[in-house]
């Protein structure tokens, strides 16, 4: 009994070791085995349209790619797991999918339109008198109550008119009096909104100049505090780094352009000049003064990215004291 007990507790333990030993694994590679990128575009002589560009993602060791392609004005993206196209398994089982609803959903209707056509034809032959006849008794019930109640409404409306003519003589002295004492109310009351109108504004406005006056003060001691210094320092050192991690390691390639205007080519020149301390002059530029309006060449750049440079610059930023302190004083709003 307790050889089996100690066989099923050891097969127990060797399923978790297995298990612990896959996920060390998996945090390794995330951790260690980086994600490497290219990206490359070329721009032959003439319009934009003969520009083209490729783009590709892979990790652990190109088993997992995404490639992105811009090729006559179209964009082409194929993801491969392990050698295994994905994307276009996946499109041909949409395919297969889409041609069977059609296929049924045609049975279906032409089943149904059958049976509607006859199912309609049945109930206009049976419906058809029925309506006709509904109709004459219908006309001769709405001939004999018009002629009742003509004379009726006639009588009603002459004694209506008479004693509206006589109340409309009295009316009309009460209805300018009401007006004219309506009228004056109305330009008071409007002379008297402007001017509580104009009150509120200033007061709203001394209000806001307040509230801008305190959080001006308010933001003005929260920056100049020695933690929050301490705290900005160290976002922008392990930033600062990311962005160094990030950036391609390859760059390479050359580009020809030109201007109409010799002056715009020297400008676009010294604009141009400023990002050599990020490609390191590895791009060759070739001003042309043709005095033609052009642009070609072809730029390669690559990179990785490990894992763990951002998840140590996350955790270093986390628990930090002075971080803690500033996410703390930003909720509170207290000095």
């Amino acid at each position: 009994m307790l050889h089996i007990l100690w066989l099923i507790l050891k097969f127990i333990l060797i399923i978790l070791g297995i298990l612990l030993g896959l996920l060390l694994l998996a945090v390794l590679l995330v951790l260690f085995c980086p994600v490497r990128y290219k990206a490359s575009a070329v721009k032959a002589e003439g319009g934009w349209k003969q520009t083209e560009g490729e783009g590709i993602v892979s990790w652990l060791f190109h088993g997992i790619s995404l490639r992105a392609e811009w090729k006559d004005q179209q964009m082409e993206i194929s993801f491969h797991l392990f050698g295994i196209p994905v994307d276009k398994l996946l499109k041909k089982r949409q395919e297969k999918r889409a041609v069977t609803k059609k296929s049924g959903a045609e049975k279906v209707s032409v089943s149904g339109t059958d049976g509607n056509r006859e199912e309609e034809h049945k109930k206009s032959v049976v419906d058809h008198p029925k309506s006709e006849n509904m109709e004459t008794e219908d006309l001769k019930t709405d001939r004999n109550s018009a002629s009742g109640t003509s004379a009726d409404t006639e009588r009603i409306r002459n004694s209506q008119i008479s004693g509206q003519q006589e109340l409309n003589a009295d009316d009309t002295d009460r209805n300018s009096l009401k007006k004219r004492q309506f009228f004056i109310k109305r330009i008071y009351d409007r002379i008297r909104n402007i001017f509580q109108s104009i009150r509120t504004k200033l007061q709203n406005i001394r209000r806001t100049f307040g509230k801008i006056k305190k959080n001006v003060s308010w933001w003005k001691a929260f920056i100049e505090h020695p933690r929050v210094t301490a705290a900005r320092k160290l976002v922008w050192k392990h930033g600062k780094f990311l962005l160094k991690h990030i950036f391609p390691t390859r760059i390479e390639g050359q580009v020809t352009f030109s201007f109409e205007d010799p002056a715009l080519t020297g400008a676009a020149l010294a604009v141009l000049g400023m990002t050599i301390p990020f490609h390191k002059n590895c791009i060759q530029i070739n001003p042309r003064f043709d005095s033609e309006n052009y642009l070609y060449g072809n730029i390669r750049a690559k990179g990785r990215i490990y894992g763990f440079v951002p998840v140590r610059a996350a955790v270093s930023i986390y628990f930090n004291k002075n971080i803690k302190y500033v996410i703390k004083r930003w909720k509170t709003r207290r000095a």
